[in-house]
This record gives structure tokens, sequence and C-alpha cells, in this order.
């Protein structure tokens, strides 16, 4: 069965950003599902299943992206992931290659995510 729309799951700590994200990515068609750390993110996940692309923060409450990542690549071999992240004092170059490393398939600075993200969003589906 092929969905006519792509299942997206938001997880960040901060609602603001949750919230933008829906609203770029509804606007390019995609159902956008929300949680607010790590640890929801899993239960949304297991909940509506099937979803077809997770973008996730790394460093929230109760469970980390990171943490996100590495448990649900226990669980469902090839899942796609985008990480975004604003960084705070940790250097993006590590937190890229420690993210891919996990499984994580491109990785985005929250400061680009207007100009790049439904771009990026687009491409993870031409592959």
């Amino acid at each position: 069965m092929n969905k006519s729309k792509k299942d997206i799951l938001v997880v960040d700590d901060s609602e603001s950003i949750r919230k933008f994200v829906r609203m770029i990515l509804e606007k390019s068609n995609y159902n956008v599902f929300e949680a607010c750390n790590g640890e929801e993110g899993i239960e949304v996940y297991e909940r509506v299943g099937n979803i077809d692309l997770i973008i996730t923060d790394i460093y929230m409450p109760k469970k980390t992206g990171l943490d996100l990542i590495i448990e649900l690549n226990k669980r469902h071999k090839g899942i796609k992931i985008i990480v975004f992240s604003d960084g705070g004092k940790h250097n993006f170059s590590n937190e890229l290659g420690e993210c891919e490393g996990l499984g994580a398939t491109c990785f985005i600075k929250k400061a680009f995510i207007k100009d790049e993200l439904v771009n990026m969003v687009n491409n993870m589906f031409l592959e």
C-alpha cells in the first residue's frame, strides 16, 4: 500500500520549534506527529507505526535524540532520521559524526531550518 502522504515524527523539547516545523511540513503535504522528548518519541513511533521519517533534536530531557536513534534503530532497521540542533556549547562536527554513526541520515542546524528543511525532507523520499 502506498500512502499518499508521508508520516513524519518531530521530536523536540521546544513546543514552538515543533509547531513551526509542523506548519512548514504540513504546507508541503506531510502528516506530522509530535513528541516533546526521546522517551515520548519512542512511544509515539511505536503507537503510530509506519512513520516514514523522524526529525529529532539532540539535547532533550528524559531521553536525548541520540538515545532515541539508538533505541529505535535496535528495534527497526532502516529508519530515516534527520537530526537538528542549535548545538548550544557543543561542536556540530562531533555531533554530526556521532549521529551518522548511530544511523541518522542528515543533520541540520536549527538556524537554517526554514531554508533547508523542506528540501531535505523531500530529498529523503527520492532515495
